[in-house]
């Protein structure tokens, strides 16, 4: 199967990397953030140790490919071998890999309101990997319907305000958010209860995210320092701080520095499907 997840650039202008992939001694990490769908997807070869609590303002599925296996800890423990793991926003967790794998991260602004569930759960092996399949190119899998099988929460009932779309969309550019709320024409008090009611997020909360994901894609290509600068934080640790609330893992562990930057090929360098030893 051959793959890609092409990147693209927001409306506002957003531009820079959308994909890089890292490899050395058979193993491969790779990037791609596509935001035409809303997704960020991160695959590694090699195993992962157990990350330190977290939980972020994504949906994350989570798949064992080749042979890996998963360990997911929320409460309780659960090992998969050939199922993914959907953890819904918010869900304080620690994850490790044992084998290659893909993480799926699904902007929580793709379901149609909050999460109703609060805990992992499993997604049968043929679900999630039509998932990943609906990112190829000759697939003929298409995205919305892929997604829709994940959860009853991906099948939109209802459009999405017009408004908060746009600032949703906005969020990576926006200095401060009373001045996007002015932009839309609400106070800012009225577009956070719009956002968490409507996405079960924080408006702060998707702010960072976007952020830290605009950092992971600069990640192999600059300083820390500067990947943090251009993103928008106040400086290395506050990323930093960042990545470990929301992924559990620093910038370091997420883009291995001994590992070599390669030219990512576009119809495999940013493929979900691509974890392979």
């Amino acid at each position: 199967m051959t793959a890609a997840i092409p990147g693209s650039q927001a409306a506002r202008g957003r531009s820079g990397p959308a994909a890089w992939l890292l490899e050395r001694d058979r193993r491969q990490v790779t990037f791609s953030s596509c935001t035409q769908f809303r997704v960020r997807v991160l695959t590694d070869t090699a195993s992962t140790a157990l990350s330190t609590m977290h939980a972020h303002p994504a949906w994350t599925l989570l798949v064992p490919t080749d042979g890996g296996s998963l360990t997911v800890i929320a409460g309780d423990t659960a090992r998969v071998h050939d199922d993914g793991v959907l953890i819904p926003p918010r869900t304080w967790c620690q994850t490790a890999t044992n084998g290659p794998h893909v993480a799926l991260y699904l902007d929580a602004s793709l379901a149609s309101g909050p999460a109703t569930f609060a805990r992992p759960r499993r997604v049968p092996a043929p679900i999630a990997q039509r998932m990943l399949d609906s990112f190829a190119i000759d697939s003929g899998i298409d995205f919305t319907s892929a997604i829709a099988d994940l959860d009853p929460a991906f099948v939109r009932t209802r459009s999405m305000d017009p408004r908060l779309a746009y600032a949703i969309d906005a969020l990576p550019d926006a200095c401060r958010l009373d001045v996007l709320a002015a932009e839309i024409g609400m106070s800012p008090s009225r577009l956070r209860a719009l956002v968490l009611d409507t996405i079960g997020v924080p408006l702060t909360q998707l702010r960072l995210w976007s952020r830290l994901t605009q950092a992971m894609a600069l990640l192999p290509y600059r300083s820390t320092a500067d990947a943090a600068a251009t993103a928008g934080f106040a400086d290395q640790a506050h990323l930093t701080r960042t990545s470990r609330r929301f992924l559990g893992r620093t910038p370091a562990e997420l883009s291995p520095g001994s590992l070599e930057l390669q030219t990512p090929n576009p119809r495999w360098g940013a493929s979900a499907g691509a974890a392979r030893p």
